[in-house]
């Protein structure tokens, strides 16, 4: 096993250490033109792309050279246990890519924190980490892929892109990158003996490996529904695409400007100063907000957007530090380190990550702040209760200032927020009438007296999430009193079998892959949970699973099974549905019949 080892390493060594060293040229490059700790989220995506796909090309290729029938058969029948031969080939990989991959952002996080000032937490020291696991993943998956049977092994593909949509972050991320791996790392396993297109027997690995295939066929049915959307948009008759929206859809009121998506919620209204108000919209500014769809998250390894600002006419340039929770200040032009800042004269720490939003104010998921550059202090303006969070930072409304939080809107006195730098006091509060994860907009008119406000409730339509949009128009006066006006509600546009196919082609896979995507994760208070599906997408459903059932009866009977697999694959097909009904297609060939075989005839004398 040590010198496999050994020469698995000596292969490839010349390869790895050109990764390596294009890798430590461009985040060298990179790092003398910005500071890359301190890059949105999408230039670590780009990274780790590229890693994973430096994996899956060495997965492929190791593998692929050793598939071939009599090299296979050399190297199973060496004097070693299979899984031990399986480990050799991978632990040499998985060392060859953390020299590739993982060393280099060492390097680079070593000079970042060593020779420059700019701030190196924790959560920066275990993106080497997250970078190599990632790789490992994108090596184990294109491993399983060139081992195991050609017909579904692409399958495995699809675990490591649950990176890009889990919900966990920092530790917990690495985390959900160890459970992919192990899950790889055992698929590689079953698959690695010397006949690999064998079906395992255990009925445990029978599952492990028809999972991966099952959420595969899963999500190009669901993918095919673009393929509708295509055709819809190609014939002009897309919703989407209509010069004019329908009538009182949600396309309607996403697309609307301020002023109209206020008319339109005023039209049934029978209040008796709608007409008045009608009038006003025509003649008043609207504002509109949208609220937040993610917050900063403690010790998370990427950043929403970057955690700094500069302060020109002081010469002063400040990032925050999850590990001191403070901004660390440095000179704008020499780059030398100044000093921290926190909240107020007693530099207190901030409850939670800071980010800048617009010219004027910062915020967390607690409170907003404002940055005075004549006295190079940080104030503390806005403060949330301590059971809800930001949805929305400071913004304009007329004279007020307005601040969402998950469960209402605060109008705070715009007199006081431009003249001065004390906690401000909230003059309305206006509660929520649904889960901010569903808003989409809030558009707003000022009175004489206070406001006119329309929420509207979109998010999640298409994706199926949420199944009955609306809008409600409140009037806020003076005193803070509440009422309803209007509320109207919205139609989806689209047909319901097209927006909830996610759910019932698999009701059992959708909960699977939501649960999933929150794998290690903290409760995120921005999202709502989906809505229950009409009934007759229930009924969609069903109908689904039983012809998949039926499906599985037919396929299984033509296929070499013994009576309690065949019987244990029906019932699986009859609970998970269409896509467990494509796995067993796509595992098990049909079986060879006598009618199927040329019988030799006697050639004429």
């Amino acid at each position: 096993m040590i010198d496999l080892f050994k020469g698995e390493l000596l292969r490839f060594r010349l390869w790895a250490g050109i990764a390596a060293i294009v890798n430590l040229a461009v985040l060298g490059f990179l790092s003398r033109m910005v500071d890359m700790a301190q890059q949105p989220i999408f230039v670590y995506q780009v990274f780790a792309a590229v890693y994973a796909v430096a994996g899956i090309l060495l997965g492929l290729y190791q593998m692929g050279t050793y598939r071939k029938p009599n090299q296979w058969l050399s190297l199973l029948h060496r004097p070693l246990h299979r899984l031990r031969i399986a480990g050799a080939l991978s632990g040499a990989s998985a060392l060859l890519l953390l020299a590739a991959v993982a060393l280099p952002v060492v390097l680079v996080c070593i000079y970042q924190d060593t020779m420059t000032a700019r701030v190196v937490d924790l959560r920066h020291w275990l993106l080497p980490v997250a970078a190599w696991l990632i790789a490992v993943s994108g090596y184990l998956a294109g491993a399983y892929a060139m081992v195991a049977n050609r017909r579904y092994s692409f399958a495995a593909f699809l675990l490591p892109t649950l990176f890009m949509y889990a919900q966990a972050s920092g530790v917990a991320m690495l985390g959900v990158q160890l459970v992919v791996i192990i899950f790889l790392a055992l698929l590689l396993a079953i698959a690695f003996k010397p006949d690999p297109a064998a079906q395992p027997r255990n009925p445990a690995a029978v599952l492990a490996v028809a999972l991966p295939v099952q959420v595969g066929a899963y999500f190009l049915i669901w993918m095919l529904g673009f393929g509708i959307e295509l055709l819809w948009t190609v014939s002009g008759t897309h919703p989407l695409n209509m010069p004019a929206p329908p009538k009182g859809g949600y396309i309607e009121a996403e697309r609307a400007e301020g002023k109209s998506i206020l008319l339109l919620g005023l039209e049934g209204s029978r209040d008796p100063e709608a007409a008045l108000w009608r009038e006003q919209i025509a003649l008043s500014d609207v504002y509109t907000t949208y609220p937040l769809r993610n917050l900063p998250v403690q010790g998370s390894m990427t950043n929403l957007s970057p955690l700094e600002f500069a302060d020109g006419d002081n010469n002063v340039f400040l990032v925050f530090s999850h590990d001191r929770q403070r901004f660390v200040t440095r000179g704008l032009r020499d780059q030398r380190p100044i000093g921290e800042l926190g909240v107020g004269g007693k530099q207190a720490p901030f409850p939670a990550p800071t980010m800048p939003y617009g010219p004027t104010y910062l915020y967390n998921a607690h409170a907003a702040y404002q940055y005075d550059s004549d006295q190079q202090r940080m104030f503390e303006r806005v403060r949330l209760p301590q059971d809800e969070v930001m949805a929305s930072p400071p913004a304009p409304a007329g004279d007020n200032i307005l601040v969402l939080s998950d469960r209402a809107a605060y109008f705070y006195p715009g007199r006081e927020a431009m003249n001065g730098l004390d906690l401000l006091q909230p003059l309305l509060r206006v509660a929520m009438p649904g889960h901010v994860g569903n808003l989409s907009r809030m558009d707003m008119i000022e009175l004489l007296d206070g406001y006119l406000v329309s929420l509207t409730y979109t998010w999640g339509v298409w994706s199926g999430e949420m199944q009955h949009p609306f809008q409600q128009v409140l009037r806020v006066d003076g005193n803070g009193n509440v009422r309803t006006v209007a509320r109207r509600a919205l139609n989806v546009d689209l047909p319901p079998a097209y927006t909830t196919r996610i759910w019932w082609l698999s009701p059992v896979l959708r909960t699977l892959c939501l649960g999933a995507q929150d794998l290690f994760a903290a409760k995120d208070p921005l999202r709502a949970a989906p809505q229950p599906v009409p009934r007759g997408m229930v009924w969609l459903a069903l109908t689904c699973c039983v012809a998949s059932l039926l499906g599985a009866i037919w396929v299984s009977g033509r296929q070499s099974h013994s009576r309690r697999a065949r019987w244990a694959w029906v019932l699986l097909c009859g609970v998970v549905g269409l896509p467990a009904l494509v796995s067993l297609w796509l595992m098990y060939p049909m079986r060879e019949r006598l009618d199927d075989l040329r019988l030799a005839r006697p050639a004429a004398a």
